[in-house]
């Protein structure tokens, strides 16, 4: 796992909750991931938000859809 944050990603991600409306989770990982989403891993990360405690950083939530990509990618 990587302390690295994608800036872009990160602003993309910051623009979108700053519209101050609700997202989807397909809205957020869009942000994160840019256009190559797919039905997968939006399920995916929906699952991990499921299962959350806790609330989290937007720094978190981006390393974790990108550490939830590379794991799919790594896995397939």
């Amino acid at each position: 796992m990587s302390d690295h944050i994608d800036e872009e990603a990160k602003m993309r991600l910051q623009e979108l909750l700053d519209l101050g409306i609700e997202v989807d989770v397909r809205d957020i990982v869009s942000a994160v991931l840019g256009p190559s989403l797919d039905d997968e891993m939006v399920e995916l990360v929906l699952m991990a938000f499921e299962s959350m405690k806790s609330p989290i950083s937007d720094n978190q939530l981006i390393e974790g859809i990108n550490n939830l990509r590379s794991w799919r990618e790594e896995n397939s």
